[in-house]
């Protein structure tokens, strides 16, 4: 429809998308804002502009696809420094959770030296670092009728930030066409300070029940023997099971690779397909925690903060920027 024929049906547009500032009132997470939004194609999702401006939520015609912990998205967030920097776990909820921005993986300890100050002779990393629960800076949002492909729109900017060390800027623009079947998101992470500081980032992409099942199964850019394995393996919830990630080659030769999650027993066969850039995020895995009560499955792909042979830091210097879009595509099979 034209807009002014699409006003004719719905003079407010509500009658196919929304996004709406939130806050919640009740339960570990009382106090922090959410944008809710849901679009004419059956996208719908919830940005915890609180919590890294992240995505907290994601269903596709009222199918839950995403993952939520027993923590409930607490706020204010725990310590992510407490139990030895496994903190992150006591926080850890979500469709979305970006790691970094200086550090990825497990609780570390590095030298300072880079910020040259006397009492600051190390940083302390805890667990996939501390941007996921830092409070964003609300920039915008809304819906823009007037392009010809409508679109809803939220823009935010989060900082992680300290005096005499790291000072790291993310902003980030979350876009869904009002009739698509795409969530693009853009960051850009600047160095804000005038050291350089390393930097590492990471999106921890979890899937859940129902979308998560026995039925589930991976394609895409991935080697044989991987998809193979994880589709013919047990995928129930056990008691017992122990948790692991594990890296997986991309075999794509192009710029963008493309990996995919199928349930055929959902609405006629349900799909949902992650893209991301292979030179900006040059590491995937994924990571399997069938563990009965917290059953999640996660695609990651990741830019590591590595040394380079000579024992030197992959850093940002002062004012340099990194580039990063991913794009999560749900659709249905059977269409």
């Amino acid at each position: 429809m034209s807009p002014v024929e699409l006003r004719r049906h719905t003079v407010d547009g509500r009658g196919v998308a929304d996004i709406r500032l939130l806050q919640v009132e009740d339960g570990p997470g009382r106090g922090q804002r959410l944008l809710v939004v849901r679009n004419a194609a059956g996208i719908g999702f919830e940005v915890a502009v609180d919590r890294g401006f992240d995505i907290c939520s994601m269903t596709w015609r009222g199918i839950n696809i995403g993952w939520n912990s027993a923590n409930g998205m607490p706020w204010p967030p725990n310590s992510l420094d407490a139990e030895e920097g496994v903190g992150f776990y006591r926080n850890f909820d979500g469709f979305l959770v970006t790691c970094g921005l200086d550090h990825i993986g497990g609780a570390r300890r590095s030298d300072a030296d880079r910020y040259i100050h006397k009492h600051r002779k190390e940083v302390f990393h805890p667990l996939h670092g501390r941007i996921s629960s830092q409070r964003a800076t609300l920039s915008g949002y809304g819906i823009d009728w007037t392009t010809d492909a409508p679109i809803i729109w939220a823009e935010g900017v989060v900082r992680q930030s300290s005096v005499f060390g790291e000072n790291l800027m993310l902003r980030r623009r979350i876009v869904v066409d009002v009739f698509g079947q795409a969530i693009r998101i853009d960051d850009a992470v600047e160095n804000r300070g005038f050291r350089p500081t390393p930097h590492a980032i990471l999106y921890h992409i979890n899937f859940g029940y129902p979308f998560l099942d026995q039925a589930t199964r991976i394609s895409g850019d991935l080697t044989h023997d991987i998809v193979s394995a994880f589709n013919s393996e047990d995928k129930r919830p056990r008691d017992d099971f122990v948790d692991y990630y594990q890296e997986t080659p991309v075999i794509s030769d192009l710029p963008t690779a493309s990996v995919e999650l199928h349930n055929s027993a959902l609405l006629g066969g349900l799909c949902v397909q992650l893209s991301f850039p292979r030179k900006a995020l040059p590491t995937f895995g994924i990571w399997r925690a069938f563990q009965s009560g917290v059953y999640a499955f996660a695609l990651e792909p990741a830019r590591r903060f590595i040394r380079d042979g000579a024992g030197n830091s992959i850093t940002l210097g002062a004012g340099e920027t990194a580039a990063y879009q991913i794009e999560i595509a749900l659709r249905s099979t059977s269409e």
